[in-house]
């Protein structure tokens, strides 16, 4: 079974004018679960590799907060640029070892407003950007998984009505979103051929400050965002995930 770890980045709820955060991202990290206890393992040697204990304690943080992280600021910010784009890379490295896939999804806020005061497309309404960005991820997540339900079947297969599926997926959510569990809820009410049975229906909380998935899902997202800002200067980071076959698909909302 996929564990699916999920994580938002550039969250400003229904006010998507914020020029500071012009996108807003969905990532998943697909992690199976015989995987989960090595990475667990791996990421707590991790930290106490670098703050010389573990995470929580002698005034190690909880979680690692991806902005404060990238950016030097909180509890990093007496951190040299060195030093915390060593504990980024060391994070990454656990998922391209692994080879961890991971999803994602975005909107272009500014689009979104654009095509929300276009007369005549009361589709978007009041309607919050992240559960449409959110619409994308599964849609995204479900092409992944029949990809991989094909990929392990006979092609006489292929054609029968009812596959045999091997792989679920259990969705991961880092907090409380009802951007989340709407759009989950309304994604698997639909009625077409796009809702895969390998996706279970019920949402499960894994805090980012207990769950090892969710804080690299936290900082894959937030290194997707802000790539997403400047796709054309430099990004280690973005090109580490690219180049280590950990990043899938970058999926943007298209606006009829």
């Amino acid at each position: 079974m996929y564990l699916v770890f999920l994580s938002e980045s550039g969250q400003t709820g229904l006010s998507a004018d914020d020029p500071s955060q012009p996108h807003h991202v969905h990532a998943g990290l697909l992690v199976q679960e015989s995987q989960y206890i090595s990475m667990s393992g791996e990421y707590d040697a991790l930290v106490r590799r670098h703050f010389g204990a573990p995470a929580g304690t002698d005034g190690v943080p909880n979680e690692l907060r991806p902005g404060d992280l990238y950016q030097g600021k909180g509890y990093f910010r007496s951190w040299r640029p060195e030093r915390r784009g060593e504990l980024i890379q060391d994070c990454l490295s656990i998922l391209i070892r692994r080879e961890i896939p991971l999803l994602v999804s975005y909107i272009d806020k500014a689009r979104f407003l654009s095509a929300s005061n276009t007369e005549g497309n009361s589709i978007y309404g009041n309607t919050d950007p992240s559960q449409l960005a959110f619409s994308r991820f599964l849609l995204a997540l479900t092409m992944f998984l029949d990809e991989n339900v094909m990929a392990q079947m006979n092609p006489d297969d292929i054609m029968q009505s009812v596959w045999n599926v091997n792989d679920y997926a259990m969705l991961m959510a880092g907090s409380q979103s009802n951007s989340i569990a709407l759009g989950l809820s309304e994604f698997l009410s639909e009625e077409n051929d796009s809702v895969t049975p390998n996706m279970y229906d019920d949402l499960m909380i894994a805090p980012a400050s207990t769950s090892v998935g969710g804080q690299l899902a936290s900082l894959c997202a937030y290194i997707i965002r802000r790539w997403l800002q400047q796709p054309q200067a430099g990004h280690g980071y973005f090109d580490a995930l690219r180049d280590g076959r950990v990043l899938q698909v970058v999926y943007p909302y298209q606006f009829d």
